[in-house]
């Protein structure tokens, strides 16, 4: 098809070029997540028991089997979307979506476990190919300077998807029918999302030509490399791998600090979890809103430093909480007894918040500064990345589940790590040219702007 100007008179988020992309991305979210938290919470909480090992062990090595399963496929997915057409691929990987959500289904209707891992694991591996052709697809489909609205755009979308996700997979497979209801959201919000994303417009691959490399080890290397030699790219993108390590850490270890330091049940948890997934999608849209055509990443420092600030705040209120001394577990209304619950729950919001205004502008960064024709070879770089980020995060919890260290330790560890972080940012932009930052580049985006798809 003929690429077409877009429809200035219409919202980005109407067009064609953006809300079925937006739509896969929600519902793929929802159903990754909704899978997740229902077996977590099944197994933190004995609903299901897990093979060979205890069920508070599995548990972190669970949750790094979706970011293993990206580290393993995004070596072949970066080269595979810069190879082949974007509506094609992406409606190949959400219908493979769909066959996974069908097999998941059937793991919770038998009450098999292992069905249900090896359904999680192969989601990393669709996700691991839907993630390039997404974020390869947004330069294709937005103008430079549209670049951190559509990611804030999507951020946003994504974490309500996740927060719907996780508060559903928790809530629905404690009650009677749980598995059979979790069965049948999964199938239809998978199928839901193959049908929609066939309205996404064609944009022409970015290297029709490329011979693909199966040697998954020197393919990492090389992608690796076109990550490290493009531009003002390997900062951001390990800013962004950052932010899934924490991000994967704090889904982990939030069911143990609730039921071991709250001594709260499985909706407390899915409570806490909905609010830190709220708060990313709140802190995607200051994102958006703060950018106004530029590249907004004086605000990732901003957002480093109160995310550290938050996590401190909730180790102090978690320290005056005062646990009930019976054995039975904490409803929700019952932990609102207790103000430090208060500020607990406010500052699971408000890092999470700070967390997204962090990462947003970043995102944006990797994808502007990306050379076209390595742009998703770069983007499945940083899917590795962030994979390796988040099953580093796992695997920290496992640690601390094995040492006489709490829950709560970890959220101390984190706000000392982001405060650190935030030092680091604030030296780095005392020294780094104001051009790197690509404010010329947003300044003069009318006169770069090219023809997109069809809106």
């Amino acid at each position: 098809m003929t690429p077409q100007p877009s429809n200035p008179d219409k919202p980005l988020f109407f067009q064609r070029r953006f809300l079925p992309m937006w739509t896969a991305l929600a519902l793929g979210a929802f159903t990754d997540n909704m899978l997740k938290q229902a077996l977590s919470i099944g197994l933190v909480f004995g609903i299901f028991t897990a093979p060979l090992i205890s069920n508070d062990d599995a548990l972190p090595i669970i949750g790094s089997l979706f970011p293993i399963a990206m580290l393993l496929f995004s070596t072949i997915a970066g080269q595979v979307a810069d190879k082949y057409e974007t509506a094609k691929m992406f409606r190949l990987t959400k219908f493979a979506e769909f066959l996974l959500m069908a097999m998941a289904a059937i793991g919770f209707l038998i009450g098999n476990t292992p069905i249900l891992i090896l359904s999680l694991f192969l989601m990393g591996a669709q996700s691991a190919f839907f993630s390039p052709v997404r974020t390869g697809a947004m330069p294709k489909y937005l103008y430079a300077d549209e670049l951190v609205r559509g990611n804030a755009i999507c951020g946003g979308g994504l974490f309500v998807s996740i927060m719907i996700g996780i508060v559903l997979g928790g809530v629905l497979i404690a009650q009677p029918s749980g598995p059979a209801i979790v069965s049948a959201v999964l199938i239809i919000a998978a199928l839901i999302g193959w049908l929609v994303i066939r309205l996404a417009p064609e944009a022409a691959a970015n290297a029709p030509d490329l011979q693909l490399d199966w040697n998954a080890f020197a393919q990492a290397k090389r992608l690796a490399g076109f990550a490290l030699n493009a531009r003002g790219v390997s900062r951001p993108l390990l800013g962004v791998a950052w932010y899934w390590s924490v991000g994967a850490l704090v889904s982990v270890a939030t069911p143990f600090f609730v039921r071991d330091i709250l001594k709260g049940d499985e909706t407390v948890v899915a409570f806490m979890m909905g609010l830190f997934a709220i708060g990313a999608a709140l802190g995607s849209t200051l994102a958006a809103a703060v950018s106004k055509g530029r590249s907004a990443l004086g605000f990732s420092t901003i957002g480093a430093f109160s995310a550290g600030f938050m996590t401190l705040i909730l180790y102090v209120a978690a320290i005056y909480y005062e646990p009930p001394q019976s054995s039975e577990l904490l409803n929700l209304a019952a932990l609102f007894n207790q103000w430090p619950a208060y500020v607990i729950a406010s500052t699971f919001i408000l890092a999470s918040i700070s967390t997204s205004l962090f990462v947003v502008p970043l995102q944006a960064a990797v994808q502007r500064r990306a050379p076209a024709a390595q742009r998703s070879r770069i983007l499945s770089a940083n899917n590795m990345a962030n994979a390796a980020g988040a099953m580093v995060g796992s695997w920290l919890v496992l640690f601390v589940t094995r040492t006489p260290l709490g829950a709560d330790e970890i959220f101390l560890a984190v706000g000392v790590a982001q405060f650190l972080l935030a030092g680091y940012m604030i030296a780095r932009a005392r020294v780094t040219p104001r051009g790197l930052y690509d404010e010329m580049l947003l300044s003069n985006a009318p006169a770069l702007r090219e023809e997109k798809v069809e809106s």
